[in-house]
């Protein structure tokens, strides 16, 4: 599966939030989510927990990089039951590269998931990911995550390139 993904800091997001209910006419879904991020040789491994005690676990390749990037993932739900026995293995086996929590606000725009995401220790976050079908290329998941950024009034000087966990781990090295 690929995406197109954009992420930026928010100093505001009430009023981002604002906005997109305007745009999609809807209210948002929550979801709390507890990542934990393992060692790879290439690539990142995260097993995703739910309030629920399901999950799931999710490979994927993208570059750190500003601006619209492509992500190439895999994922698999992991029922409740066996949940924390993958976690036990995974630690075991590939050690812990660090974990991340969060609340997230969900928006959907066509084939776009909009994430505000309030980051435990980090702040908030607006994420964009524009799901791209077999048949669609790079550049056309770029253009419709530029064109929603403009809607938001998202600077393009104002992005970040690095994920949630990495950030993590750079702000306890200080």
């Amino acid at each position: 599966m690929r995406n197109i993904e954009i992420k930026t800091k928010l100093n505001d997001s009430i009023t981002l939030i604002n906005k997109l209910e305007k745009i999609t006419k809807s209210k948002w879904t929550v979801i709390e989510q507890h990542d934990t991020f393992f060692n790879t040789k290439t690539g990142r491994l995260k097993l995703r927990q739910f309030k629920d005690k399901t999950g799931e676990i999710i490979y994927y390749e993208r570059p750190n990089i500003i601006g619209p990037k492509l992500c190439n993932y895999q994922q698999i739900k992991i029922n409740a039951e066996t949940f924390e026995s993958l976690k036990n293995i995974l630690t075991i086996s590939n050690g812990i590269v660090g974990v991340v929590k969060k609340t997230r606000r969900l928006f959907i725009i066509d084939q776009t998931r909009i994430h505000i995401d309030d980051v435990h220790e980090l702040g908030s976050f607006l994420e964009l990911e524009v799901i791209l079908n077999d048949d669609q290329d790079v550049s056309y998941g770029e253009k419709i995550a530029q064109e929603i950024m403009k809607q938001l009034d998202i600077e393009p000087e104002n992005l970040i390139s690095e994920a949630y966990v990495d950030l993590l781990n750079k702000a306890k090295s200080l």
